[in-house]
Parts: structure tokens; C-alpha cells; sequence
């Protein structure tokens, strides 16, 4: 299926990725990590929230997630509550995902 066919049917699709979910509880985890500092812990935390931002990034470019992983309180949108948090306390890097995420880019996700 073509990425313009794929956008069409995003909407009560289901996500490519069966492990989806778990990668982002696992994110939320690193969150937790992360926010308490200190460490090689916090380092490792911090490696794996770049990777999960890359992944869920290509997963939304690739129309392979279901729009409902942006309903408000969805396991994804509350890891995304609990990394801004972070990233006001600790400071961290921009990436594809933050700017996505903040620009409101994924308010339009999968409409045509």
C-alpha cells in the first residue's frame, strides 16, 4: 500500500507495529528515569527517549500508527505530557518529533 492510501485509511486502522504500546510504556519508563537524574541510568534514559522519538517518527511519516494515538489521554499523549516536563526541567535537544508535537502538526494527522 502507497503512503497516499495509507494516509486515507489512517483513521480506525490499527498500528503496523504490534509492539507500539509497549514501546511507548517502555518510553514512559525512560521518562521516569530521566527525570529523577543522576547518572548513567539518566544517560541511558536519555538514549533511549532519542531512539523512541526516531521510532515513533517514522512511524507517523509512515502512516503506520491509528490517529487514536493522539487522543488526549491516550498512553502516547501522556508520555508526551511527562517528556515536556522533562524537557523544561532538563533541557534536551530538538527533535523531528518535538517539532512535530508542538507545532500541531499531529492535530491533522491522516486527514486528506
Amino acid at each position: 500500500m502507497d503512503l497516499l492510501s495509507k494516509k486515507r485509511n489512517v483513521d480506525g486502522n490499527f498500528t503496523e507495529d504490534s509492539c507500539f504500546w509497549a514501546h511507548v510504556e517502555e518510553a514512559r519508563f525512560s521518562c521516569g528515569q530521566k527525570g529523577s537524574g543522576g547518572g548513567g541510568e539518566s544517560s541511558e534514559a536519555k538514549n533511549r527517549l532519542v531512539e523512541f522519538q526516531r521510532y515513533v517518527m517514522e512511524q507517523i511519516e509512515n502512516y503506520a500508527v491509528d490517529s487514536e494515538i493522539f487522543l488526549r489521554e491516550s498512553s502516547f499523549m501522556v508520555w508526551w505530557k511527562e517528556f515536556q516536563e522533562i524537557v523544561a526541567i532538563v533541557g534536551s535537544g530538538s527533535s523531528s518529533l518535538v517539532e512535530y508535537m508542538k507545532s500541531g502538526m499531529y492535530l491533522s494527522y491522516g486527514s486528506p
